[in-house]
């Protein structure tokens, strides 16, 4: 190759010389020497890169329609697709919470044609299950981080707190008196986190989904609970239910009178879903860097951004690297919190 990059550069410098001084000459050695450059960066450029993507991408969600992963990823899909030039196709696998379409990744070829539309199954699996069909370490590659969704603190209306801390005190003075609504494992652990973080003693209801577990703060059956804000709305608009804090850095555009855990007074206490994309390990780094710029940049576009508002949270550019250190540390912290809360993991 050098070889006959040489034979070219030294053929054109000769024909240089022949045209010095006539209208149509190629300028100067300087200007072959950019077109040679030109020449070289392109030839530089890893295949992976030039070639990827080669045909549609299928994109895993690993629950059904209509929930907050799900959305996400249909709302994603079209603006990745446009931008890699190939479509993005939405594949619904759900099962075993979430594990059935996440082995449906790792067990896919390592090309960036198959990923994974992830939030908090993937890093609450691990420590919720004994024998998961992969290695959430070692098979699973973080690419790039979509929407940070906190979750939000609420309140049955007539409990009389109104802030973290004064709900924090009531618990303390009244240990085993209080019940927490829970839709689902993960809402389940967020209480558990923030028992385990203030030292409190409180009961733990579970629902089957958050619209129930909504209901129970409204009726008075709980009397609060740590969860995705969507269900609770129609109960705050009503004056049912009152919204005390975003467990998260920022506070929601939906809800912006709602101070963050942080201003009200508890700022160790962050919880809620990260969702992302995945790629099974061994993918080319050349396509995980890809990925990683094309959603970077996407979900700040005005458009996009205001519909990751909509849907209860904020856009959440990250690094490869800080994404990966993220998820591995939510892995660990999560085992954590199981073991502390003396949760038995499923076979």
């Amino acid at each position: 190759m050098l070889r006959v990059r040489r034979r070219v550069f030294d053929h054109r410098t000769q024909n240089l010389k022949q045209n010095q001084g006539k209208s149509n000459v190629f300028y100067t050695i300087r200007g072959y020497s950019a077109r040679l450059l030109c020449v070289a960066l392109c030839c530089a450029t890893p295949p992976v890169l030039a070639d990827f993507p080669e045909r549609l991408i299928h994109a895993i969600v690993p629950f059904t329609t209509g929930g907050m992963n799900d959305n996400t990823g249909r709302m994603i899909a079209p603006y990745l697709g446009k931008i890699l030039g190939q479509n993005v196709i939405i594949e619904n696998r759900p099962g075993a919470a979430g594990n059935i379409g996440i082995e449906r990744l790792v067990k896919s070829a390592p090309d960036g044609h198959t990923i994974l539309f992830g939030a908090s199954s993937t890093t609450q699996n691990p420590a919720l299950f004994r024998n998961l069909p992969y290695d959430p370490i070692n098979d699973i590659q973080p690419v790039a981080a979509i929407i940070e969704a906190p979750y939000v603190i609420a309140v049955n209306a007539h409990l009389p707190v109104k802030n973290t801390l004064e709900l924090i005190k009531l618990a303390r003075d009244h240990p085993g008196k209080l019940n927490a609504s829970a839709g689902g494992i993960g809402n389940r652990l967020s209480v558990e986190m923030f028992r385990i973080q203030n030292k409190l003693n409180v009961e733990i209801v579970s629902y089957n989904g958050t619209g129930p577990a909504a209901v129970g703060v409204a009726t008075g059956e709980a009397q609060f609970a740590i969860t995705d804000p969507s269900g609770f709305l129609a109960y705050v608009q009503s004056g049912r239910v009152r919204l005390i804090a975003v467990a998260g850095d920022k506070r929601l555009p939906a809800i912006p009178d709602v101070p963050t855990t942080t201003e009200a007074g508890v700022p160790e206490f962050k919880v809620g879903a990260l969702l992302g994309v995945y790629v099974p390990a061994k993918t080319p780094l050349e396509i995980v860097q890809k990925l990683n710029a094309t959603i970077n940049a996407l979900i700040v576009m005005p458009e996009v951004r205001e519909r990751i508002q909509r849907l209860g949270g904020n856009p959440a550019p990250m690094t490869v690297e800080k994404f990966t250190q993220w998820y591995r540390r939510e892995v660990q912290m999560w085992k954590d919190i199981v073991a502390r809360a003396n949760i038995q993991p499923m076979d």
